[in-house]
């Protein structure tokens, strides 16, 4: 978390000097187009960054599990580490005006963990574990936006992007191994925001690259590229 307060940080004070530097040119009139699509890939989704919503719900052995295996019993499971996806996702947005576009995203980050079944050996009284499955989160989210061009050059823009939506979060954990094992799915809609600091795109009139830093469900930090039309 250090980490990312500080890519807070710097695109803050980047924001701040860019908006400075902006506001004392003048504005270049260049055509724009109404609409825009774009696909991005990121790093550290919200849904990822926040343990409340991004670790897996305890499991509790159930009396159908506790049997007694060969030469020992059963005691609980365990999680190895945490192995997650970028996050990737959709937008589009519509031009109101030469600065303000309204759209959004869909966008998907996942997770894994291996899943691990404890058990005690009988024989030495030694505690054991034996891979046995995954345990997963799929995380799918609908972000209503607003997008600002607030500097707009032939070859080149800044701008920034916020809005709110949810994210609809499904966790699996299965034991493939035990047919008594746990086998549980669970599915919840959390609140959920986008609040991209600064953005910076670049190309012609059609096609833009562009990199982003700021927090919410495509990531502190995410790149891609953008059709106008």
């Amino acid at each position: 978390m250090k980490t990312s307060r500080n890519l807070l940080i710097a695109a803050t004070i980047l924001l701040c000097g860019a908006t400075s530097v902006n506001a004392n040119a003048q504005t270049t009139s260049v055509n724009y187009n109404r609409h825009e699509l774009g696909v991005t890939v990121g790093y550290a989704p919200t849904s990822q960054l926040f343990d409340a919503i991004s670790d897996f719900a305890a499991i509790f052995i159930e009396a159908t599990a506790t049997t007694i295996v060969t030469g020992g019993t059963y005691t609980g499971y365990t999680y190895g580490e945490v192995q997650e996806l970028p996050v990737f996702s959709l937008e589009y947005y519509y031009h109101i005006n030469p600065v303000v576009g309204i759209g959004g995203y869909v966008s998907y980050a996942g997770s894994t963990r291996d899943l691990y079944l404890n058990w005690r050996d009988n024989s030495n009284d030694r505690n054991r574990k034996e891979y046995c499955g995954k345990a997963r989160h799929n995380n799918i989210s609908i972000i209503p936006t607003f997008k600002f061009d607030w500097m707009r050059r032939e070859h080149i823009g800044l701008y920034s992007k916020a809005g709110v939506g949810i994210t609809i979060m499904n966790e699996t954990q299965k034991d493939d191994k035990n047919s008594k094992g746990v086998d549980q799915s669970e599915t919840s809609v959390v609140p959920n925001i986008q609040l991209t600091l600064i953005g910076l795109e670049a190309g012609n009139q059609t096609w833009r690259g562009f990199a982003e830093i700021g927090l919410g469900e495509q990531g502190l930090a995410n790149a891609g590229v953008r059709y106008k039309f």
